[in-house]
């Protein structure tokens, strides 16, 4: 992830969600357009990722998605399936305190 190539890939998918959005980028959670990490949904492309693979999202809801993951419950249903979903259960969450 500190590689010069995840930097570009990083760079690539910013300016593509600018573009087809027409808004800057912000946490896919809670908005904050001060967000730190480009999260991966799926490694099943790990280096050839699609757009739809990588999700921006805040250090602190980026930490509770692997927190609920690591929690072990969901881990039969499998990565990708649980990221979507504890993505999903973060968003309205957020939503229904707001």
């Amino acid at each position: 992830m500190a590689s010069a190539a995840w930097r570009i890939r990083r760079e690539n998918w910013i300016a593509h969600q600018e573009y087809v959005t027409g808004q800057p980028v912000g946490c896919a959670v809670c908005g904050d357009e001060d967000w730190d990490d480009l999260h991966h949904l799926t490694y099943d492309r790990m280096g050839e990722e699609l757009h739809k693979d990588l999700v921006a999202l805040c250090r602190p809801h980026h930490e509770a998605m692997h927190r609920a993951y690591d929690a072990g419950r969901w881990r039969n249903i499998g990565y990708e399936a649980v990221m979507r979903r504890l993505l999903r259960l973060a968003c309205e969450k957020h939503e229904r305190r707001t």
